[in-house]
């Protein structure tokens, strides 16, 4: 067969093969703290059928769903205008599920040779409906529940994260019987049960672009039937519009009569063959049909409107989390850095965006005890124009032998926070928290020094080691709150201890991530 359209096909899905890979691959180490990669974001932010299941929502209340972003918008506007142009071509030439599923094929092509995708007509067609069922419960439930539902057996997901922990049984299931039909049946989740391929597949039959068959000069050689892989039966159609074309071009690039343009692509063409329409270069259609689905979300990146995560809103003091970073801070509250840092005795060369739940890294620890806490600083912050004296109920050291000891720095119990802050010696509010002083030695290694007898401990990273194997009963042993924890999660006081976190994400839609999250910065 020749390779005039394949080879620039096999060339498209790898490439988004491999965008998907980094993505999901730099989500995880990112989260992981391994490694920060630019442009990575969780899968679901970059998908177009997120944008489809948050719709509702959006209509209805202004709010996403759980772990969609307003990139997965701007995706399904590139989607829907390349499915207004061109038809279900997104399926064919982008779709990395799909390509996986294709590949794989081809291997049991190659071995299974004439009982290679051989689904009876009859159970095929029964078969197709499965999508739109799916597309109907998916879309029903999470309008209803408010959560990606969907996630948790979706093979696409699942399988471009499969790597980590985090993917419940069911996901690994959907994976396994998805690649597992594909050796027997061309792309089996496309064909029977993809909700997304079900909307696309639609828009075949009245998309801009089409492919179409001029009777006149056909040979009936019946090539094109042969291969297609959705088993269509294109010698017999004016125009190629059934809902399981994924505009692949073999049957295209296949056919011997194409000097008389048979079989080929054009604008307005018609289910009458009398009103063929204008014919239009494959070229033309793969370049019109890629520009459709990329320009709109190239505008979006260019704007800065693609938001791949949720944006993060400081209004009170409690907004702040262990991962928000000074920078943050200083950003969205009336303090300066070098109140921050003089007030808590960081070093001038240490970054703005150094995170909360980094900080004893810095200042270190006495034992398992932080010096400084993400409560530390939402107290801190949210006293900054009360006099030093509305502290002492948060001091562990002698409240009045530090103000005694801070005299000479012209301070007394009525001065301002934030002056206290700035004018204040460093360190001031750290040991006001802890009881211990950090100072700088000579060697510029920061250390905790315990005023009265003069221990000190050195500065050592906080690590908090969450993922999807962690139990609950691990959880409770991190957070000084074990009921706050649950409530904050919405999960049922009675959850079983030995519950893991993969299955606790299935089970009530919440993110590894955002459990770590709460970790670092209630330790």
């Amino acid at each position: 067969m020749k390779s005039r359209y394949q080879f620039p096909r096999f060339a498209f899905q790898i490439l988004f093969l491999v965008l998907v890979l980094y993505i999901s691959v730099g989500h995880y180490l990112t989260e992981k703290g391994i490694a920060e990669l630019p442009g990575t974001a969780s899968l679901h932010a970059v998908c177009p059928f997120g944008g489809v299941v948050t719709l509702y929502n959006l209509v209805s209340d202004g709010t996403y769903i759980q772990k969609i972003h307003p990139s997965s918008l701007f995706v399904l506007v590139g989607l829907f205008t390349s499915l207004i142009i061109a038809g279900a071509f997104f399926c064919g030439w982008i779709c990395p599920l799909g390509s996986v599923q294709e590949w794989i094929g081809k291997a049991g092509r190659k071995l299974l040779r004439s009982h290679y995708n051989k689904v009876p007509a009859g159970l095929d067609k029964i078969l197709s409906l499965g999508k739109y069922a799916m597309l109907v419960f998916v879309v029903v439930q999470t309008a209803r529940t408010g959560t990606l539902l969907f996630s948790s057996f979706d093979p696409y997901y699942n399988l471009f994260n499969i790597w980590t922990d985090e993917i419940a049984l069911s996901g690994y299931i959907a994976v396994f019987l998805t690649l597992g039909a594909s050796f027997f049946i061309e792309r089996p989740f496309c064909r029977y049960a993809c909700p997304l391929g079900a909307i696309n597949g639609l828009f075949n039959r009245f998309s801009i672009f089409g492919i179409r068959r001029r009777s006149s000069t056909c040979i009936d050689c019946g090539l094109c039937d042969k291969v297609c892989p959705a088993g269509i039966d294109v010698s017999k159609s004016s125009r190629v519009n059934s809902p399981a074309c994924n505009r692949c071009m073999k049957c295209v690039e296949i056919c011997p009569a194409n000097s008389n343009s048979t079989l080929t692509t054009g604008i307005g063409l018609s289910d009458k063959s009398s009103r063929v329409g204008k014919t239009v270069s494959v070229k033309i259609y793969i370049i019109v049909a890629l520009s459709a689905f990329l320009v709109p979300v190239g505008l979006s990146v260019l704007a800065g409107k693609f938001e791949t995560e949720k944006t993060r809103v400081y209004v009170v003091p409690d907004d702040i989390k262990g991962s928000t970073s000074f920078e943050e801070i200083v950003e969205n509250y009336p303090i300066s850095k070098e109140q921050l840092f003089n007030g808590l005795g960081i070093p001038e060369m240490v970054s703005a965006e150094l995170k909360i739940k980094d900080l004893n890294g810095i200042l270190g620890f006495v034992g398992e005890e932080e010096v400084i806490s993400r409560e530390h600083l939402s107290v801190l912050i949210g006293k900054l124009g009360e006099p030093i004296s509305s502290l002492a109920e948060h001091s562990k050291a002698d409240f009045e032998e530090i103000m005694e000891s801070v005299q000479s720095s012209g301070l007394d119990e009525s001065t301002v926070v934030s002056e206290a802050m700035a004018s204040g010696p460093p360190g001031l509010f750290t040991y006001l928290f802890s009881g211990r002083w950090p100072f700088e030695t000579s060697g510029g290694e920061v250390v905790i020094e315990e005023k009265e007898n003069g221990s000190e401990n050195h500065g050592q990273a906080a690590s908090v080691d969450i993922k999807g194997s962690t139990s609950l009963l691990e959880i409770e042993k991190m957070v000084p709150d074990f009921e706050a924890f649950l409530e904050y999660f919405g999960l049922p006081i009675d959850e079983p201890k030995s519950s893991l976190l993969k299955d606790l994400k299935t089970k009530y839609q919440i993110e590894i991530s955002d459990i770590k999250e709460y970790v670092s910065g209630n330790q």
